[in-house]
């Protein structure tokens, strides 16, 4: 992971219509191929606040962000990257405390992660996850840190 020293100041947002994750169900996105991936993986930490903002928003995407996932909006590529850049390769070890996660999404509902996420929204709408994922960023962004081997990112229990 690169940081780049001019990505706040350059960078209002990330392309995420464009998204071409390239694996689809095969793992984590930082695990895969494409070029807004690799545009996120090399603005680092700077990365996640860009990620945050785009929680709401509800341009149709070109790709979809999973198999079977018809209809992705931008800000739905913006939470599974968020997610994603938060759990190490076990997926059930997700590090970013106090945030909407596919775990608070899929409690209680026994269907298929689109389907859970779409009810989500309708209950308590893409402002409820931007602003849960603002306050765990303003709580915990000191702590934030890039664990190269997990590659992931952590939270520091300092």
């Amino acid at each position: 992971m690169i940081q780049s020293a001019y990505t706040q100041a350059k960078r209002a947002k990330y392309p995420l219509g464009e998204f071409d994750n390239g694996c689809m169900a095969k793992g984590r996105v930082q695990d895969c191929s494409g070029k807004v991936m690799q545009q996120i993986l090399a603005d680092g930490k700077d990365g996640i606040p860009i990620l945050i903002s785009q929680l709401t928003e509800t341009t149709i995407a070109k790709n979809q962000i999973a198999d079977y996932w018809s209809g992705t909006r931008s800000g739905d590529v913006a939470f599974v990257v968020l997610n994603d850049l938060f759990t190490d390769a076990n997926p059930h070890s997700f590090g970013m405390p106090g945030v909407t996660n596919w775990s608070t999404v899929q409690k209680g509902c026994n269907r298929a992660a689109q389907a859970c996420w779409a009810e989500y929204l309708h209950k308590h709408g893409r402002m409820s996850v931007k602003q849960a994922w603002q306050r765990g960023w303003n709580l915990h962004k000191d702590q934030i840190y890039w664990d190269a081997k997990a590659q992931c990112f952590r939270v520091s229990k300092d």
